[in-house]
């Protein structure tokens, strides 16, 4: 089933059956299958920042710097998740933890096309590590080390995880 453009709806229209299944129920069906995102539009560092204006960014340096820090993403809302990748691989954007509204758990370098950070917003405008693939090592954004009123030390187990973060 292909999708539909859908009906633009004036006053006084008539509505069919016929109508409902192809402009609402077809298209469900088919955003349930194949979702995707649209291609990625370039954004480039201003200050330390940019702002998101659809779900799936490729990121530059300012002023084509060899290195560049985003502090923060702007736009966007509750709830709203983005993609992010760099969009040169002789460029490094650096996702900066705790700079300005982005929650990370470490700085993440972006200096190669096909690393990918997946973000999501919250209320109060904070974006949050979702995920992010190709050659990130290790993240923790579930406790702070060491927790704050305790001496504890985490111990690490198993032989893959110590050798990740040696």
């Amino acid at each position: 089933m292909a999708w539909t453009a859908p009906r633009t709806w004036v006053a006084n229209d008539v509505l069919t059956a016929a109508q409902l299944n192809t402009d609402i129920r077809d298209n469900e069906e088919w955003l349930k299958e194949n979702i995707e995102l649209e291609e990625a539009d370039e954004l480039t560092i201003n200050a330390g920042s940019i702002t998101i204006t659809k779900s799936y960014h490729t990121i530059d340096t300012q002023a084509d710097a060899a290195e560049d820090d985003l502090d923060t993403i702007a736009g966007g809302g509750e709830g709203r998740i983005v993609f992010v990748c760099a969009d040169h691989t002789d460029r490094t954007v650096v996702l900066k933890n705790g700079t300005g509204n982005l929650v990370l758990g470490a700085d993440i370098s972006l200096d190669d096309t096909s690393k990918h950070v997946a973000l999501i917003c919250d209320a109060a405008g904070d974006y949050h590590l979702l995920f992010s693939a190709r050659d990130v090592t290790f993240m923790v954004n579930a406790f702070q080390y060491p927790a704050p009123g305790t001496d504890w030390t985490p111990e690490l187990n198993g032989a893959g995880l110590a050798a990740s973060l040696a």
